[in-house]
């Protein structure tokens, strides 16, 4: 056993088009332990291993860990700012995918109609940009399986990755009870995941065995990818196509006194189809889910905790949680009879059907004990902003990303800026820890008993000597961290001109139009009501909805 080896989780919260912050913090993260390991053996470096055992997510941070799980096996040609200019030396499928997502303007490819037909409206914006990255990532493993590096040291041979989905198809268990006159009755379960292990040897634990070797489970992840990220009625849902057999042996459905013949899914010659929307619905920050699965790689690969092991006793090991939209502290508003009128009560009941659905998947909530080590935060932060402000793509409630690039580059090197930052200040450990949290971090602390490691990277405060978990190589001494010393720069841009958004007006009112014409679809003569309506109300409503995006890019601070 590796007494000097520290267990990392990373997941990734749902980010829609902040992405681009998260892809940031991404990027960052593994050229810093690319870094290390090209320093590691010098007698002023840390010698203690930090290992990626699982990534993980929902929506657009499900997608992220998944492009995370092949460019830390591809040699990444990091972005620079050079002068205010993003510079790369080749491809980084972090700023391919969330950057530049496809080439023409995206909000404008969102409201192209091409996707709707007669009578069939998939979802309220067009996802066929969706389309064309997930066919670039397609060809990104295409290719790296033809010249990839291989595993690299920081992370673990048999890696797992999984993504939350939203399955509206719902897997069906019979509820018996030992009396019924109405017979067995049933209840759906709608939380599920696409669950992956690096390697090709089958599990018979659920997890889909994931290599450049295993087409169909590469096919079964690209399919799963968009689907974890297709936000409910503005992105189109998705279909995953699953063997059932792995669900079936995943302890995630299979679970308690249920059995298969208890279980019933819409399986087919062994597959298993579902439709999905967005897996941040039913829980956007999976950091529970991600423990528990930590710990059964603990003690399934690398045996060092005994079976009866629970979640608080992982040692050596924390979850670094990304997450570009954290849920910050809100007023609890006192009920009045003003509020019971339908146009609040209605989004405040799916308010609160939403948050029920996310609290009831937290049900390891000592996973938020700020009194442990076990759980990290990445969230945006930027000089004199408010934290909710910091991102650019944050704002229309992360769609805002979608309507200009700029934002996007902003907000990936964000992400670099306060993922250094985080690797700098706060994750770290207390080399005085005693007890209990020094079982926690112990492999840590064995690393830096070297005197000159030491001396580069200790810093000391009334509340002890600290150490970083993840050396950042830029820094020579203590001095560099309190000067901020090589730190990452911002990228900055223009705020939008006012009359932005006016090249979008006539796309939206078509696209609304065209919405609302095939939708109710009722035949004659309601078509021809139908087709008027929408003809005479197209300017107004395309007008109030430039007008609600121009007034929160104002508020941002994005526009003039």
């Amino acid at each position: 056993m590796n007494d000097k080896l520290f267990h990392l989780g990373l997941c990734m919260a749902g980010s829609i088009s902040a992405g681009a912050y998260t892809a940031g913090v991404m990027d960052y993260l593994t050229e810093a332990l690319q870094k290390w390991e090209q320093e590691r053996g010098k007698e002023d470096i840390p010698d203690h291993r930090t290992v990626i055992d699982l990534l993980g997510g929902s929506s657009g941070g499900g997608i992220t860990s998944a492009i995370s799980l092949f460019a830390m096996q591809d040699k990444i040609n990091h972005y620079r700012l050079e002068n205010n200019r993003p510079v790369s030396e080749g491809r980084n499928i972090f700023w391919d995918t969330w950057v530049e997502l496809s080439e023409q303007d995206i909000f404008e490819q969102m409201l192209a109609p091409g996707d709707i037909s007669e009578g069939y409206v998939p979802s309220l914006m067009n996802t066929r940009f969706i389309d064309v990255v997930a066919d670039k990532f397609k060809k990104y493993i295409h290719e790296l399986a033809l010249h990839n590096q291989g595993i690299p040291p920081y992370l673990c041979e048999q890696a797992e990755l999984f993504l939350t989905l939203f399955n509206i198809t719902g897997i069906k268990y019979q509820l018996h009870t030992k009396a019924s006159a109405s017979g067995a009755q049933c209840a759906f379960e709608h939380r599920d995941i696409a669950h992956f292990r690096w390697g090709d040897q089958p599990g018979a634990d659920g997890r889909m065995e994931l290599s450049y070797n295993q087409q169909e489970n590469l096919e079964s992840l690209l399919m799963a990818a968009p689907a974890t990220g297709a936000y409910p009625i503005g992105l189109k849902a998705r279909l995953l196509k699953r063997k059932a057999h792995y669900l079936w042996e995943h302890p995630f459905i299979n679970k308690g006194s249920f059995k298969k013949e208890h279980i019933q899914l819409n399986e087919k010659d062994g597959y298993y189809l579902s439709m999905n929307a967005d897996g941040g619905m039913i829980n956007n920050e999976p950091v529970e889910l991600m423990r528990d699965i930590l710990l059964s790689m603990r003690k399934r690969y690398y045996k060092d905790l005994d079976k009866d092991s629970a979640p608080e006793g992982l040692t050596n090991s924390a979850v670094i949680l990304i997450d570009p939209f954290p849920s910050l502290d809100m007023k609890l508003r006192e009920p009045s009879e003003l509020r019971v009128h339908i146009k609040h009560f209605a989004p405040e009941l799916f308010s609160a059907m939403r948050s029920q659905l996310l609290f009831d998947a937290k049900k390891a909530l000592d996973a938020y004990n700020k009194e442990n080590y076990g759980l990290y935060l990445v969230a945006p932060s930027k000089d004199d902003t408010r934290p909710e402000y910091a991102i650019a793509c944050g704002s229309l409630g992360g769609f805002g990303g979608f309507l200009n690039k700029d934002f996007r580059i902003h907000d990936f090197f964000l992400g670099r800026k306060n993922c250094q930052s985080f690797l700098r200040k706060y994750f770290v450990v207390n080399m005085d820890e005693t007890g209990e949290d020094r079982k926690c971090v112990e492999a840590v602390i064995k690393g830096y008993s070297n005197e000159k490691a030491l001396q580069r990277f200790q810093r000391t405060d009334e509340k002890g000597r600290w150490v970083p978990i993840i050396p950042e190589i830029s820094v020579q001494g203590p001095s560099d961290i309190a000067n901020d010393v090589n730190q990452e720069p911002y990228f900055h841009f223009d705020p939008l001109p006012e009359d932005y958004l006016l090249k979008y007006q006539s796309q939206v009112g078509k696209r609304y139009q065209n919405i609302s014409g095939n939708l109710f679809k009722t035949g004659f003569p309601w078509n021809v009501l139908v087709n008027l309506t929408t003809l005479f109300t197209r300017k107004k409503i395309s007008s109030q909805l430039l007008k609600y995006i121009a007034t929160d890019f104002r508020r941002r601070k994005l526009m003039k």
